[in-house]
């Protein structure tokens, strides 16, 4: 479980609701538009994680960074909400808790639809060595978005280890829809954004990589807030400070590649250097550049991509697992490449059903319910 990311999640960010698509709607097509390609780099981000998680389950050779993924959601996350409800909520049209609501309708179904795949894993692939007890502790931790598993030796949120990087995008939420309505001059978020940015450089100096910050251990949990922090904040400044109006129309095929040489780079380079630039320097530009990237007739691959990003983080850590029982059990009779794809199809299947046939029924229920489009 070591390297999440994503993206950590991941996690969620520019799923919009009726009352974000009018807000867009009055700032015109050009913003709207930009969101189609940062739903691609999303869906991509997302899968660079399930291919890293599996090279580390199944035990294949992988040369990646791709627990990054997790710092592009968190600054995809900042930019994307503040240029959804920034203006609302500091108009008064749309209240803190109304948005912290909105926020949890959108991610709390498929926390629990994780953290019950988890358990059906943990009882199926780790029955021996975990008790039903720590299960149970593990279950009601992530439900709960605390992180129980410290308690019973375990990281974070063992129950399903992804689930850690959907905390702190909800606590960067929480902090965003409670502080969004005060008006903060510029040298404020600069100052803000540069301590932040000091604190990394601490945090991933002394850790040597950015990998296990947020779910390791006890201190690189609380460290996990400086690493959201850093990212979230740069995603919303993007948007506040207009940056990404002050850049002429971008080809879709420069972040794109920026982004997967970030995730797949190729040359060993020592980790706290490359993750520290990546973070501070090259994903926010990234995150600027896709959103100037204009859009070019009806996308629906890419659209796909980005619907599919949280589901599927969410639930492909469990799936992975129960590919690697099902190879230990069977003696690796069946050649691990089929496996592998086996199981990455499995998660993208599992995904789309959990989307499709739980997920969006029940935000549409809660919606109607809670009057939140």
């Amino acid at each position: 479980m070591a390297d999440d990311l994503a993206r950590s999640a991941f996690y969620e960010t520019t799923d919009l609701g009726a009352n974000d698509a009018s807000y867009l709607a009055s700032r015109g097509n050009e913003v709207k538009d930009h969101f189609v390609f940062l739903d691609e780099l999303r869906g991509i981000a997302a899968l660079s994680v399930v291919l890293l998680h599996a090279s580390q389950t199944f035990g294949f050779g992988l040369a990646s960074y791709a627990y990054l993924a997790v710092d592009f959601f968190f600054c995809l996350s900042g930019f994307v909400l503040a240029n959804a409800y920034d203006q609302k909520l500091k108009s008064g049209v749309l209240r803190s808790p109304m948005f912290l609501l909105k926020r949890m309708v959108r991610l709390y179904p498929m926390i629990v639809a994780g953290v019950a795949l988890g358990v059906v894993t943990l009882q199926v692939a780790y029955a021996p060595w975990i008790p039903l007890a720590d299960v149970s502790v593990l279950a009601v931790g992530a439900l709960l978005l605390l992180p129980l598993g410290f308690l019973v030796g375990q990281e974070a949120f063992a129950i399903n280890n992804p689930l850690w990087s959907i905390f702190f995008e909800i606590v960067a939420g929480v902090i965003y829809g409670l502080v969004a309505r005060r008006r903060i001059h510029r040298w404020h978020e600069i100052a803000a954004l540069g301590l932040l940015a000091a604190a990394l450089f601490v945090v991933v100096s002394f850790e040597g990589t950015i990998g296990p910050v947020g779910f390791g251990n006890w201190r690189a949990f609380f460290e996990g807030l400086v690493r959201v922090g850093f990212s979230f904040l740069a995603g919303v400044l993007i948007f506040r400070w207009q940056i990404v109006h002050r850049i002429a129309a971008v080809r879709p095929q420069i972040p794109l590649f920026i982004l997967i040489t970030v995730l797949f780079f190729p040359f060993a380079v020592p980790r706290e250097i490359y993750d520290f630039v990546c973070i501070a320097v090259i994903i926010p530009i990234v995150v600027a550049l896709a959103a100037a990237v204009p859009r070019s007739g009806e996308q629906p691959f890419a659209a796909y991509l980005g619907q599919l990003s949280y589901p599927l983080y969410v639930v492909h850590f469990p799936v992975i697992q129960l590919g690697s029982y099902f190879q230990n059990v069977t003696n690796s009779f069946i050649p691990l490449p089929i496996t592998v794809s086996c199981t990455f199809l499995a998660a993208i299947g599992g995904a789309h059903f959990l989307s499709t046939q739980f997920d969006k029924p029940i935000r549409a229920y809660l919606s109607r319910k809670f009057s939140l489009n």
